[in-house]
């Protein structure tokens, strides 16, 4: 029998990323253990930043023991990723926040919206700028696309009053559309 994450492991080292993601897939499927996840979070990560993956692929191994660091090297990987995130938007050509405000103003924010979605993205740089989005989604009835944003990044926001009052909002209108 493959000790498929030792072949994986060996990938990885010799900076075969696409096979040591397959590999540690194999060995994830053969035995479902959470930290083969990481690993293959790594790999993704590898696969876009090598260097900056490898720092982190060494500090797991070294501190494979500790369970203890799987949540940390989740979050610095998910960071990582969004800042990656943002630097690729940066080169987009995209809808900023305040020309999707201009929009808003001329043809209303249901009509606006869906501009952004079928021809463009919007790209708000600003966490204030997104919880006004956010609320405006709800205020425009699109329940489903806001709980789905919040979801997405609410990690980001655990210390933003207003994005806790939306949550708590949100937390209401679903408590009161259960009665």
């Amino acid at each position: 029998m493959q000790n498929y994450k030792k072949i994986a492991i060996e990938c990885f080292y010799k900076k075969d990323f696409k096979n040591a993601k397959m590999y540690f897939s194999l060995a994830y499927e053969k035995r479902k253990n959470k930290r083969l996840l990481t690993f293959i979070n790594i790999c993704d990560l590898a696969l876009k930043s090598p260097e900056e993956a490898f720092v982190f692929f060494e500090f797991f191994m070294q501190n494979y023991k500790n369970t203890k660091v799987d949540k940390d090297i989740e979050k610095l990987i998910s960071l990582s990723q969004s800042v990656q995130f943002e630097e690729e938007s940066e080169d987009f050509e995209g809808l900023s926040y305040q020309d999707f405000l201009l929009s808003e103003a001329k043809v209303g924010f249901k009509q606006a919206l869906e501009n952004v979605i079928i021809s463009n993205k919007l790209i708000i740089n600003d966490k204030e700028d997104f919880v006004d989005f956010l609320e405006k989604l709800l205020e425009h009835g699109y329940k489903d696309m806001l709980v789905a944003y919040m979801e997405d990044v609410s990690v980001h926001f655990y210390s933003n009053y207003r994005f806790i009052k939306l949550s708590e909002k949100i937390k209401e209108l679903n408590y009161d559309s259960k009665d």
